[in-house]
């Protein structure tokens, strides 16, 4: 368990960033962070991780207090690790060096029967004697969290892991992510500030936003909770429509065909390779994107689901 109480942050008097977080991190989940650039989502971890210091406040692992990162000689704790978003890797050590290295405090045959495994684990195999800089993006973010994880942590925190990976390489780390949290027994952790990418894979979410940690929450639920429309945004596009005097919101694959339905007409729409994303106006020139497996007609009339 990965306990937060009262912690704040500040570069200085006028600058805070964190302000009096408090949580409890059980293992078994995955967590996600969601907050806008500059929210202090990196700094978070970095205190978590012990790379920081906070300001205030305590940072406790299985109910035992943390020392501060000023607190030790060497910066971190070993029962959590950070990949960030720069990798940190030695880039002119081989692929296979790069994990060796975290782990040389090891018994030799123990340490080599690891490295071996982690190369196996994460398809790095067929390049374990390529120098990290060649490596592709792909490769060195496995090769990041191979290295990470090496040592057996009980925590890895991933600072933006989505941003730089395509549709497919994104999809591929998730379920690396799942499979490593169930053969590595590990507590996850994910920072973004792109909450629908975390949607996919997160079990609990948060929002960090001017300095405060919101409660944590089932992200699933709160996808189809459009009350608070800022929040609802983050997990991606809210359609808003006034029907017969009232104002209501849906997500573009939450609707039904109904002849009795507001009337859409379609202007442009475009496949993905999954889903067809269709871009229709209503007689009064609002503006409804629907998501449909097929294409839709030109001209459509759709009632929200539940209306």
């Amino acid at each position: 368990m990965l306990q937060i109480k009262n912690l704040s942050f500040s570069i200085d008097a006028t600058h805070p960033i964190l302000h009096r977080i408090n949580a409890t991190l059980v293992p078994g989940e995955i967590y996600g962070i969601a907050g806008s650039s500059g929210a202090g989502k990196s700094s978070l971890l970095n205190i978590l991780a012990g790379l920081r210091d906070q300001s205030e406040g305590e940072v406790l692992l299985q109910d035992r207090l943390l020392p501060k990162a000023s607190q030790r000689l060497i910066p971190g704790h070993p029962g959590i690790a950070l990949v960030a978003q720069d990798y940190a890797l030695d880039l002119f050590h081989t692929c296979e060096e790069n994990i060796r290295e975290a782990i040389l405090n090891w018994e030799p045959k123990l340490r080599e029967r690891r490295v071996k495994h982690l190369l196996k684990v994460f398809s790095l195999s067929h390049v374990k004697a390529t120098k990290a800089r060649e490596l592709s993006g792909g490769e060195q973010q496995r090769l990041a969290i191979a290295r990470a994880i090496a040592i057996k942590p009980s925590w890895l925190f991933l600072d933006e892991p989505f941003s730089h990976l395509d549709h497919v390489l994104k999809f591929r780390l998730i379920s690396l992510l799942l499979q490593l949290k169930e053969t590595e027994q590990l507590g996850l952790v994910l920072v973004s500030h792109d909450a629908q990418d975390m949607l996919t894979i997160c079990s609990k979410m948060a929002f960090l936003k001017q300095g405060k940690l919101t409660a944590f929450f089932n992200p699933t639920d709160r996808y189809y909770n459009l009350t608070n429309l800022q929040e609802a945004r983050w997990f991606g596009e809210v359609n808003s429509i006034t029907w017969k005097g009232t104002i209501h919101r849906f997500r573009p694959n939450d609707f039904r065909v109904d002849p009795e339905g507001i009337t859409l007409i379609c202007e442009s729409y475009l496949f993905n390779g999954t889903i067809f994303i269709h871009y229709f106006y209503t007689e009064s020139r609002e503006l409804v994107i629907l998501h449909s497996m097929t294409k839709l007609p030109g001209t459509l009339n759709i009632l929200p689901n539940g209306v």
